[in-house]
């Protein structure tokens, strides 16, 4: 009875919405696509984690122990601040410092602010990102999710649905906690979602920043960011470096997380684990001299030479109409970082389409994607969008554009359409008619048997009946219904 029940449901389900079996729309993926090491080298670094990716598209180009887990330390700021930036709030709201935000990250706090003293985002963006400011990072944790330890929970969701799988975030500063972990495969990530907000890449690029004075302090606190390799006085000053984070603990060591950029080419580094603080800065170098030296930007996708349309469809009781076309563009160009003398015919492209629209469709909707693909794995993709909406012809308009009527002679004719494409109005009407009947019959026999068995289950303690616990007169309705069904 529940089976047939079951299969009665989803038959009448496909009868009354018969687009559930035609024309999906392609939705974004959600899970991280797989990357490919592309280059091939071995480089003496001195950090036990490294890895050095495209930041383009995201694709490996060398990296050592890449999904091991380790500690971040203060690169775990990065998501910190991501949220911050992804949250939208005006940065010059204020971010009150609690007695706790201050009170458990000593002896390692800022000393930026006073309990119960506030900065402005935008003040705290840059303490975080430059100072490392562990009771700041409290503050806006306790700010943005209640608490410190919900904070900790958004982080981790949130690097979860960057493919960051592999991390777990307990705290918003970095300071060691158990069951607090990353890899460099996952900072790389996280600093690539970060990269793509203006902001983030400004504030990580600013040498120093000044919070003017306050209640509490009458002279102006300067701060200087922590990355040696930005300043060209430093003996760790590289041009091509535009910023990244740096961090240390006893537990994590040395770690460092930088965007490099020369030309076209963008790259982002992620150190672990180096015993000395010159040996994530050399390391940092080793592989982006490699990155630059070595891979060159080639444009494997031109979005402007891409052109195609879709056919936009109708169902209608006559079958599945073609009413118009829709425009498909494709989000952006797709340059990939390459060895050189690297055989560029080695990648195909692959186009994500279907093969039509069923209307009505929204202007700019994904309708499919574009992958390159080498060796059978997937290098970089982007998004393709419908150009104009798209939308249902009246009853009158259809007659207008298919004056014949017949859709086997204009259009696509039942092909996927559910059982509507199958038949004229009358045929559909009836069809729902007694599908709807049938429906209607099913719930009033399971009713019906679920109240009889109920009614079995209460007459357990009359005689005869498993549970009959002492003389008790039940009434001639009650006996009726007894014997009729014992």
């Amino acid at each position: 009875m529940y089976k047939l029940r079951k299969m009665l449901i989803f038959g009448l389900a496909a009868l009354v919405f018969p687009q559930a079996a035609y024309g999906a729309q392609i939705e974004p993926q959600d899970t991280p696509l797989p990357r490919v090491v592309i280059g091939d080298a071995t480089i003496p670094l001195d950090s036990e984690f490294s890895i050095l990716i495209d930041a383009n598209t995201g694709h490996i180009i060398h990296g050592v122990n890449i999904h091991e887990r380790a500690y971040p330390a203060s690169m775990k700021k990065v998501m910190t601040a991501l949220l911050l930036l992804e949250s939208g709030l005006d940065m010059s709201t204020p971010v009150i410092h609690s007695h706790d935000a201050i009170a458990t990250v000593m002896p390692w706090h800022s000393g930026l602010a006073e309990p119960e003293e506030s900065l402005t985002l935008y003040e705290a963006l840059h303490a975080i990102m430059l100072a490392s400011a562990n009771d700041t990072s409290n503050a806006i944790a306790e700010f943005m999710g209640g608490n410190a330890d919900n904070f900790a929970r958004m982080m981790t969701q949130r690097a979860h649905q960057l493919g960051a799988v592999n991390t777990n975030f307990t705290n918003a500063h970095g300071l060691w906690e158990e069951g607090h972990f990353t890899t460099a495969y996952d900072t790389a990530l996280i600093l690539r979602e970060a990269l793509s907000h203006e902001k983030f890449r400004r504030v990580i690029a600013t040498q120093r920043f000044v919070i003017p004075p306050c209640a509490n302090y009458e002279e102006y606190r300067i701060i200087y960011n922590t990355n040696r390799m930005i300043f060209p006085t430093s003996q760790y000053f590289s041009p091509d470096i535009t910023g990244g984070k740096t961090g240390f603990t006893n537990n994590s060591r040395h770690t460092l997380a930088s965007h490099g950029q020369r030309g076209d080419l963008q790259l982002i580094s992620v150190i672990m684990s180096a015993e000395q603080r010159d040996m994530m800065y050399t390391d940092t170098q080793m592989l982006m001299d490699y990155g630059f030296a070595q891979f060159a930007p080639h444009t494997a996708f031109a979005a402007r030479d891409f052109e195609h349309t879709l056919d936009l469809v109708q169902r209608s009781g006559e079958g599945v109409l073609v009413i118009g076309e829709i425009d498909v563009f494709a989000e952006g160009d797709v340059v990939l970082s390459l060895p050189l003398g690297f055989e560029t015919d080695s990648i195909t492209t692959q186009i994500h389409l279907p093969d039509r629209i069923v209307a009505p469709i929204a202007e700019n909707f994904v309708v499919g994607r574009v992958s390159l693909e080498h060796n059978g794995s997937v290098l970089a993709e982007t998004l393709l969008f419908s150009a104009q909406a798209g939308y249902q012809l009246s009853p009158r308009d259809l007659a207008a554009l298919f004056p014949g009527g017949g859709a086997a002679d204009y259009g696509y004719y039942g092909a996927g359409g559910g059982l509507f494409a199958q038949g004229g109005i009358f045929l559909n009407a009836a069809l729902i008619t007694v599908g709807t009947l049938v429906f209607a019959f099913v719930v009033h026999r399971y009713l019906q048997f679920t109240r009889r068995a109920r009614r079995r289950r209460s007459l357990g303690k009359y005689r005869g009946y498993r549970g009959y616990s002492g003389p008790y007169r039940p009434s001639a309705r009650d006996l009726k219904f007894k014997y009729r069904y014992k």
